[in-house]
């Protein structure tokens, strides 16, 4: 019987049905809902109505951008999910779907995920970076899932960074809504650009780019300098066989990827950094959604 898959993001609830071979069978997707847990398990629940008419669920694995209790799943804080707190999530979803349920941290899913079936596949030491609404990671080592004291191994969005306006965390530099932010305040301060500062988004500044846009380039060429500092930290830090940038923001990797391998080059461990390939998610937006899915088959075995 397949898995519900859930990837609770910060704009987007995505679900499907995923086999114990990794293959998607059927998804749903639908816009997060900003009104409180109660109402996003009502949206896990329609998805899987809609999703099950034929199918038996076996259980359902979700990821949330969110700390966790370390034995429990519970939701301790979920920064993009405004009313998350100490939310019992997986109590939730298994008294309402009736079925077992289990939570991950969607940096350690979207690891998970590539791990399985994506451009980790056969590696036994990985670093992934998630860069979309914000920044998260997750390690795998020595072929295990590092999850750390308190499941958060990984929170690389905390990094500290040397933006263009100085220090801070590497999520409020090279994220998706301060890309948008950057050139919105380049815009204010006189830059000349085709593009609108009006419903700005980090996918609208990188189609500039492509088009050639100066401001565009610019604000692009710093967003990858910022992005190979918090890669080059990893590597330092981890010494993978690989790392891979996901989310909507780090699979950009015609514009990206050269410039983040040139900014590693300047500032990792140079023998970390000398040969480690620094990839682009092969499973895009799946990458949560097999990483949900293998975790719960891992710990359904467990149980």
């Amino acid at each position: 019987m397949p898995i519900l898959a859930v990837d609770v993001g910060g704009t987007k609830v995505a679900a499907a049905l995923v086999t114990r071979r990794g293959r998607i069978i059927g998804r749903e997707r639908q816009p997060t809902s900003l009104d409180g847990p109660a109402v996003l398990v009502e949206q896990i629940a329609e998805a899987a109505r809609l999703l099950a008419r034929r199918q038996h669920i076996r259980a359902v694995g979700v990821c949330v951008p969110a700390v966790l209790e370390r034995d429990t799943d519970r939701v301790l804080w979920a920064p993009n999910l405004p009313g998350w707190k100490d939310v019992p999530l997986r109590e939730m979803l298994r008294d309402r779907l009736g079925i077992p349920a289990f939570v991950e941290y969607d940096g350690h899913a979207a690891v998970l995920g590539e791990w399985w079936a994506g451009a980790g596949r056969g590696y036994r030491q990985v670093a992934s970076v998630i860069i979309g609404t914000g920044i998260g990671g997750g390690l795998i080592v020595d072929g295990r899932l590092w999850r750390g004291r308190d499941r958060l191994a990984g929170a690389v969005g905390w990094f500290p960074v040397l933006g263009p306006e100085g220090l801070d965390h590497w999520e409020n530099v090279a994220a998706g809504p301060a890309i948008a932010r950057r050139v919105r305040q380049l815009i204010a301060a006189g830059a000349v650009s085709a593009l609108s500062a009006d419903d700005l988004a980090a996918k609208d500044v990188f189609d500039a780019a492509r088009r050639g846009d100066p401001l565009a380039c610019r604000v692009i060429r710093e967003t990858a300098e910022v992005i190979g500092q918090g890669v080059a930290s990893v590597i330092s830090l981890a010494n993978p066989e690989i790392v891979i940038l996901g989310g909507s923001v780090g699979q950009q990797g015609d514009l990206l990827l050269e410039p983040v391998r040139q900014a590693v080059t300047r500032w990792a461990q140079p023998i970390s950094a000398r040969d480690v390939p620094i990839v682009s998610s092969t499973l895009g937006e799946e990458a949560g959604l097999l990483g949900a899915a293998y975790a719960a088959f891992l710990r359904l075995r467990r149980e």
